[in-house]
């Protein structure tokens, strides 16, 4: 296997697959994202591995700031 990324040989312990996009990436490449999920009876968190291309670029709290700042000045 190769990562999508970088393009270097994988072994398949190693290799993890995008959440998003499932291409196939290595842990040198990989980023993580943390998810609220919500059951029956607790909540948690969970880390979702994915891709360079996948991982938000700016931070929601950031473009919030930004926003309340352009707008009340």
């Amino acid at each position: 296997m190769k990562c999508s990324m970088c393009g270097k040989d994988v072994d398949v312990k190693y290799a993890r697959l995008c959440r998003i996009c499932k291409k196939i990436i290595c842990l040198d490449c990989v980023r993580y994202i943390v998810v609220k999920r919500e059951t029956l009876y607790k909540k948690y968190e969970e880390q979702i591995p994915v891709c360079q291309n996948c991982y938000p670029k700016v931070k929601i709290r950031g473009k919030l700031a930004k926003i309340l700042d352009d707008v009340f000045g």
